[in-house]
């Protein structure tokens, strides 16, 4: 009996690709997240005994742009690449390969962190893999479609990014030389990250919002598109020369925010759900001028101005609140349930967006600095722990509406 339930909640779990994904995703993201800020923790408590082999700073920023983020994305993508074209499902076998490489490459780094150094290298590899799986099987799918879209390219463009990103910082691990790490850190937030994201809220956010808000037009040209992407990669490469970084960034910040402005309703919605979208898009705007900024001052001979405020900005701010409404709304549509966010994950949300806020905060108040990087490392742990606890349980149980899937 026991056997055959497991075997019935497998069926249901493995039904389709976000379930499996965004499952593993808060799993990981919880474990990533709690991990560091059990570091900050310990030395805000002057602990010693937890810090990892290799610089810890930077395997948070490694763990935040390849490991927390991707399995949201690749869950998301699975699901709507075939619709966006539309086109055949992704092959099971791929699918629950690449799923079985991604759990096995954290489950390998996290044990590198308290053992031999070269199982953090391992354990990349093995995350690294599961990302060229995920490619190749959304390109699958992109040359079997019946037509193409431009946002199908511009996602495929950025996982090739980031599968350099992650081949990158293989080196750097294992030997302990981070001197790559400009490169990775461009390849992952620029190129991979920012090219993705983008280019899902580019083809999404227009549509849910002429879906909800009356009189709403859409505007997503595809200029828009190749011009934000062609500049983010620029912004990468431009890693390597901070005095010229400006060059990229300015013009990307003009066009974030302008294609911000334009999406925006102009008539109030009361669909909290469309509203998460907008808020966490500002951030792209906001992050983005924040490096612009930061850009500015270092070719003028003042780096460090505005300190990590762009990287939180977009990272917490940005990617952390649409990761919440992209996955949000994807669950509750493919569970069945009404595209409505209740209460309790709209205040969830709210303090996603308040641990932003601290975090920015601390790179202009150094005296508090160490205080509020804590804070803001707790509340975002406890709000996705909470609304990881309460998505849970949607994967394990079928649709309310008894459709597939």
């Amino acid at each position: 009996m026991f056997a055959g339930s497991l075997a019935r909640r497998w069926q249901v779990f493995s039904a389709a690709p976000h379930r499996m994904f965004f499952a593993s995703g808060m799993a990981w993201l919880l474990a990533w997240s709690g991990w560091w800020t059990t570091l900050l923790a310990a030395r805000g408590a002057g602990l010693a005994g937890l810090e990892p082999a290799r610089p810890a700073l930077l395997l948070h920023g490694a763990m935040m742009l390849f490991l927390v983020l991707p399995p949201f994305m690749y869950g998301f993508l699975l699901t709507v690449f075939p619709r966006w074209m539309p086109a055949p499902q992704p092959r099971r076998a791929a699918v629950l390969a690449a799923l079985a490489l991604l759990n096995a490459g954290n489950l390998t780094f996290l044990a590198g962190l308290g053992g031999p150094v070269r199982w953090l290298a391992i354990g990349w590899l093995l995350a690294a893999a599961a990302l060229a799986v995920i490619a190749l099987s959304l390109l699958e799918i992109l040359l079997r479609a019946r037509t193409r879209v431009s946002h199908a390219y511009v996602v495929l463009a950025g996982l090739a990014a980031g599968g350099l990103g992650m081949a990158l910082l293989v080196p750097a691990l294992w030997s302990g030389d981070f001197s790559a790490w400009p490169r990775v850190r461009g390849a992952g937030l620029w190129g991979f990250l920012l090219v993705v994201y983008f280019g899902v809220c580019h083809r999404m956010i227009p549509f849910f919002s002429s879906r909800v808000v009356s009189g709403y037009v859409p505007w997503r040209p595809d200029w828009v598109l190749y011009l934000f992407t062609g500049l983010a990669f620029a912004r990468a490469w431009l890693e390597q020369a901070p005095s010229q970084a400006w060059l990229a960034s300015v013009p990307l910040a003009t066009v974030a925010t302008a294609t911000v402005l334009r999406w925006w309703p102009r008539q109030r919605s009361s669909v909290r759900l469309l509203d998460v979208l907008h808020i966490s898009a500002g951030w792209l705007a906001a992050g983005l001028l924040l490096a612009a900024v930061a850009d500015i001052a270092t070719a003028l001979g003042a780096p460090g101005l505005v300190g990590r405020a762009p990287l939180h900005a977009l990272g917490m701010g940005f990617l952390g609140g649409m990761l919440m409404a992209m996955v949000t709304r994807v669950t509750l549509g493919h569970s069945g349930q009404p595209l409505d966010l209740d209460p309790l994950n709209w205040y969830l949300f709210l303090v996603i967006q308040a641990a932003a806020v601290l975090r920015v905060l601390a790179e202009f108040l150094p005296g508090v600095a160490g205080t509020l990087s804590l804070l803001a490392a707790l509340a975002w742990f406890a709000a996705f722990a909470a609304w990881g606890l309460r998505q849970l349980p949607i994967y394990l149980r079928p649709r309310t509406d008894g459709a597939p899937g």
